[in-house]
């Protein structure tokens, strides 16, 4: 399975999804209808939105055809096309804007509303609202301009189409659907990317196994961290996988996260040869451990039962020293006092 297509699965499941839609609440300031009035049920509403651009610079990181990537000089101006599309039964006015976000906990994480940051203030919309029949679809566009006095390092944002769908109680129903924007800033050339495994865990946790794996950000820009694992060697030559991580791990340089597989309960405990590839755009690690599903792990491919062995070395070492013990002891009750020998030496 390539990178696009996991990257694809994992925003289907996300908040941030292509051509589905996110709904959110807000509350309205106008008072509860009457129980004698009830609202009005909200009308079918889903849209989409879909990135239609990637820089050249971008162009071997998957990534960059989902989310605004890039590394920008300050001063630098860019323009990002995409498209916002109304697939719902109904004509919707959406609204287009960004808002800030933050990357924490292995996860980016959306501010609320329309919260700005340092990157918001640097985007433009084209068309800020769109009138769209259903079935219908718009192409916009964000003018990014970065000031000369920005602040370098990495920034995180969003760019949101958003419309409401009615009314229940005195809560506005919201329905949004974004792009995540990555824009690093600095002179020079892109920050170089990576990260770096750990020491995995394996174990059941109510009776299901699972295996997690620490990784760390080592690079200068942020990843979107995706796994495959797959297990060979199992009891009786069994295989399975491959397994997909149970979400896509954001982490900002310097963050560390876990990636994690939670297994069918009718899994044996193994040994098995587990093969973890965790993907971030162009980088890819591959390493495989040895696992056992009741919390044994080591790296590497073998399964020569190195605890046993060292466990039986120690066994031998400890009765090899008792029997030098008890047969010194034997000697020493065995020999006449030396008293005894001076006795019999005089009576001759």
């Amino acid at each position: 399975m390539n990178l696009r297509r996991m990257l694809a699965a994992a925003l289907l499941a996300g908040p941030v999804m292509a051509f589905t839609t996110a709904p959110s609440a807000a509350p309205v300031a106008s008072p509860s209808p009457s129980p004698s009035s009830p609202a009005p049920p909200a009308p079918h509403t889903k849209i989409g939105i879909k990135l239609l651009q990637a820089p050249a610079s971008e162009r071997n990181d998957p990534r960059a055809y989902v989310y605004i990537i890039d590394h920008l000089p300050p001063g630098t101006v860019i323009h990002r096309k995409f498209q916002v599309a109304n697939m719902g039964s109904r004509a919707a006015r959406i609204s287009v804007y960004p808002a800030a976000a933050t990357i924490g906990g292995g996860q980016f994480r959306f501010a609320p509303g329309t919260t700005r940051n340092e990157l918001t203030t640097w985007v433009r919309i084209s068309h800020p609202a769109l009138n769209l029949r259903p079935h219908q679809r718009a192409t916009d566009t964000a003018t990014i301009t970065v000031p000369r006095d920005a602040t370098r390092g990495e920034h995180y944002g969003v760019i949101w189409a958003q419309t409401s769908g009615g009314t229940s109680g005195n809560v506005r129903l919201v329905s949004r659907v974004g792009i995540r924007m990555y824009l690093s800033v600095g002179p020079g050339g892109a920050p170089p990317s990576d990260f770096a495994l750990g020491t995995p865990t394996a174990g059941r946790a109510h009776g299901r196994p699972f295996l997690t794996v620490p990784v760390r950000n080592t690079g200068g820009r942020a990843v979107d961290i995706l796994g495959l694992l797959t297990l060979a060697s199992g009891p009786g030559g069994l295989r399975a996988g491959p397994f997909r991580a149970a979400t896509v791990v954001t982490l900002a340089p310097g963050q560390s996260g876990r990636v994690s597989y939670l297994l069918g309960a009718g899994l044996p405990n193994g040994p098995w040869q587990a093969q973890v590839k965790l993907q971030s755009g162009f980088i890819i690690k591959t390493r495989t451990y040895t696992v056992n599903f009741i919390g044994r792990v080591s790296a590497g491919a073998s399964t020569f039962p190195v605890a046993l062995v060292a466990g039986l070395a120690a066994l031998v070492v400890i009765l090899a020293i008792a029997a030098a013990l008890i047969i010194s002891h034997r000697r020493r009750t065995r020999r006449p006092p030396a008293g005894t020998r001076d006795k019999v030496s005089h009576t001759r």
